[in-house]
């Protein structure tokens, strides 16, 4: 408690008031290895090898003394990744150690939702038949693990492309019918980071999807984007390359997303640094809705 009493009003003055971009949230790539062969990624089970336990340790330290004090860990599927009798609780507890504030899993949900984690991030794209398409048929298992786990804090994330886009609203309605055990369902779009393919939104229809996310918020269906987050995807004013954001696998570490390229930054659907961007601007529905996170 005191180290967050010590940090946080330093850090609102220097990133909300200055509005510097200082270092909060890393992203680490625990491993690209994954039970799953989506047809949206190319990053999962390219043989790379994953991170030792005294590399993850070095890079928690070393973006800690940078100033990062929310965590995120992903893969691959993170739940896969082991180092001799280290799994991923291990990183969970080794993060709040060095004196991360936050740590949040990244998963595809298909095994035992059960982790020290702070929050669980459970990918879900859409009905059972889109999701299918885009994934396999593995929502009812997913649903299921949600169900089934004791965990205090999980929230559904649905990555919006040409296949799924017509089912969003019929997904709210499904959460919050069925009462799946989740805050709500926050909406990314699919970034082109392999170039535009046939999964890519053209910046209009993803204008117009916005506009029916806004209203479906409105109308009470748990959507976890803020308006002022969503406003900033429809006009483009929000940062990209956004040094208080950091991701780091074993190759190296990248500004924002493991892409690194300027010119995908137009495109990208990481509606979550949309969100921390408005935060710094204090828009108000933006900061309440990163609280709920905390």
């Amino acid at each position: 408690m005191l180290s967050k009493l010590l940090y946080y009003p330093k850090f609102v003055f220097s990133f909300c008031v200055l509005r510097r971009d200082v270092p909060f949230l890393l992203g680490l790539v625990l491993c690209d290895r994954c039970n799953l062969a989506c047809r949206h990624c190319r990053v999962a089970n390219t043989g790379r090898r994953g991170l030792t336990m005294d590399e993850v340790r070095e890079r928690l330290i070393r973006f800690h003394g940078r100033g990062c004090r929310a965590l995120y860990l992903e893969g691959g599927e993170p739940f896969l990744w082991r180092d001799g009798d280290y799994a991923l609780d291990d990183v969970v507890e080794e993060a709040r150690r060095i004196g991360y504030f936050q740590v949040h899993v990244f998963t595809n949900g298909m095994f035992a939702l059960e982790s020290r984690a702070d929050m669980l991030w459970v990918s879900l794209d859409g009905p059972r038949e889109m999701h299918a398409l885009l994934r396999g048929d593995h929502l009812p298992t997913v649903v299921a693990n949600m169900r089934a786990s004791g965990h205090p804090r999980m929230a559904i994330v649905y990555t919006i492309n040409s296949l799924n886009k017509g089912g969003i609203r019929e997904f709210l309605t499904y959460v919050q019918r069925e009462r799946l055990p989740a805050l709500g369902v926050i909406f990314y779009f699919h970034t082109p980071y392999y170039g535009k393919d046939e999964l890519f939104l053209e910046a209009p229809e993803r204008d117009r999807i916005v506009a029916d996310l806004v209203r479906c918020k409105r109308e009470g269906l748990p959507v976890l984007n803020s308006y002022a987050g969503m406003q900033a995807f429809q006009t483009g004013r929000w940062k990209r390359r956004f040094e208080s954001v950091w991701v780091s696998d074993v190759e190296g570490d990248y500004v924002c997303c493991r892409a690194n390229s300027g010119w995908l930054c137009e495109d990208c659907g990481y509606a979550f640094c949309a969100e921390i961007t408005e935060s710094q601007r204090l828009r108000p529905s933006a900061v309440l809705g990163l609280l709920r996170y905390r």
